[in-house]
């Protein structure tokens, strides 16, 4: 989650991090900080490579645990 995002509502995290406990699925809520809603995106005006990356990184650890 982008960290403006967290700062428009602080309680979005717990409400998702809580629905997916409450379904016994697996996890992570991160809030990516100094990141802007879009960051992923190359090439916007937001985006923010070294957090873009982490998060790139963190879908291919999921992919890897998950699928292969």
């Amino acid at each position: 989650m982008a960290d403006n995002d967290d700062k428009a509502d602080p309680t979005a995290k717990e409400k998702v991090k809580t629905a997916l406990d409450a379904a016994k699925r697996p996890n992570k809520v991160e809030v990516y900080e100094g990141a802007a809603h879009g960051w992923t995106v190359k090439g916007s005006a937001v985006y923010n490579e070294p957090a873009a990356e982490k998060a790139w990184a963190e879908l291919l650890a999921l992919y890897k645990r998950n699928l292969g």
